[in-house]
């Protein structure tokens, strides 16, 4: 289970992952079933009911993920909402699942936050600067907005980190930054850690850009979920889905940047939690602290 955090590369390693024949990640990658029990009446926010209509609501209907799966194949999801709501939703990986491996994706939560606001702006739903919105961050969840609201909520890691490593038995944790560098090496010592022995050369892999579109109905193709688009996922092969899709987004995608001055402020507020991130996992965050 590949449990958060979002905009923290989970996309590109899961499609990097199913592209190995011993690993089926279901399709949506992020159904939200386990967490779907406690926040059903939770997607309050500008574009969460698309969200909302996208979880997976019944135990049948995600078992259902899983049938084409083969008997010996390692399994998984990407729900990255599980690490933020953490405290609710481990009993119910304990109670439904057991113990499964867990792998978590952290990347430096200043540069998350603006990646998350960057994303709701490239959907349509955010509509505030982002000084903006993080003055507005409690306000809009304690009135229901869904996770991806919580731009710096979201990035304080230690304590669901903690959580997540008293609870399961096998824990890896990837830093994205360290992911950008050697996608090859993170992906074979993530098979590795799934049980998967075999050497894999990845190829072409999906990415969830973010960005301010160019052109509001190409965006709106890949965003919204309609017939056309779930003819061509199906008759596409990965390689050439996922490489058509990237070579689009990239172009039409104009990349946003954050005020430095407000990323300074942020990584100040977060830099007593990775100190005891770091001590927590016992990976050097020099890079977070630069």
């Amino acid at each position: 289970m590949i449990v958060g955090a979002s905009k923290s590369g989970t996309t590109s390693l899961a499609s990097h992952l199913n592209q190995n024949k011993g690993i089926f990640i279901c399709e949506p990658k992020e159904p939200k079933f386990l967490t779907y029990s406690f926040r059903k009446n939770k997607y309050r926010g500008p574009g969460d009911d698309r969200t909302l209509n996208n979880c997976v609501k019944s135990t049948e209907e995600y078992l259902q993920l899983f049938k084409e799966a083969s008997m010996n194949s390692c399994k998984g999801e990407a729900s990255v909402d599980m690490l933020y709501h953490h405290k609710k939703v481990i009993p119910i990986i304990k109670e439904q699942i057991g113990d499964p491996k867990i792998i978590i994706m952290l990347r430096n939560p200043a540069k998350r936050a603006f990646s998350a606001y960057s994303h709701l702006i490239r959907d349509s739903r955010e509509t505030l600067s982002f000084d903006e919105g993080l003055a507005k961050e409690q306000e809009r969840l304690q009135n229901g907005f869904e996770f991806i609201w919580a731009y710096k909520n979201e990035g304080y890691y230690f304590e669901p980190v903690k959580d997540y490593l008293e609870n399961f038995t096998n824990v890896e944790i990837i830093i994205f930054e360290d992911y950008l560098k050697n996608q090859q090496r993170i992906v074979n010592t993530t098979l590795n850690f799934l049980g998967i022995q075999e050497t894999h050369h990845i190829g072409k892999g999906l990415q969830n850009l973010s960005g301010k579109p160019r052109h509001k109905f190409i965006n709106d193709f890949f965003v919204n979920e309609s017939t056309m688009k779930s003819f061509i996922k199906r008759i596409l092969p990965d390689k050439l889905k996922y490489g058509l899709k990237n070579f689009v987004q990239k172009r039409n995608l104009q990349k946003l940047e954050p005020e430095n001055e407000l990323i300074d402020i942020l990584n100040k507020e977060f830099m007593n939690d990775i100190n005891k991130l770091e001590t927590l996992i016992e990976i050097d965050l020099s890079i977070w602290k630069a």
